[in-house]
């Protein structure tokens, strides 16, 4: 019998998944891929400016440098939730579809 992930597995699985098909999912388009690595999305946030994925190290970074992270830092930020009620409900903030389009896969996927 396999034994449940821990909430601490579930949150590093999740955030390991890759962001810039997050924000494609959420229906953020249009993102610009830069031959360095970097795809370059409007701000989902009130604050103006850019948020930057990196592909190497499969993060998001805001340019003011305030927020940044992987997935589920994202989900947290965008939604306002925390992690444990963002991991129980994942059909809701749509990481279940990100899920399925990785697959077990972890990283960035470009």
């Amino acid at each position: 019998m396999k034994k449940k992930p821990t909430m601490k597995q579930q949150a590093e699985m999740v955030n390991n998944l890759c962001v810039k098909t997050y924000m494609e999912i959420l229906g953020y388009c249009g993102g610009i891929v830069e031959e360095e690595g970097l795809a370059i999305f409007n701000s989902p946030f009130k604050e103006t400016g850019a948020l930057y994925v990196d592909r190497q190290t499969n993060t998001f970074r805001l340019d003011h440098g305030k927020r940044k992270g992987g997935v589920l830092d994202l989900a947290c930020a965008l939604f306002k939730e925390t992690r444990s009620t963002i991991l129980r409900n994942i059909v809701l903030y749509r990481i279940d579809l990100l899920m399925s389009k990785c697959g077990s896969r972890s990283g960035a996927i470009w």
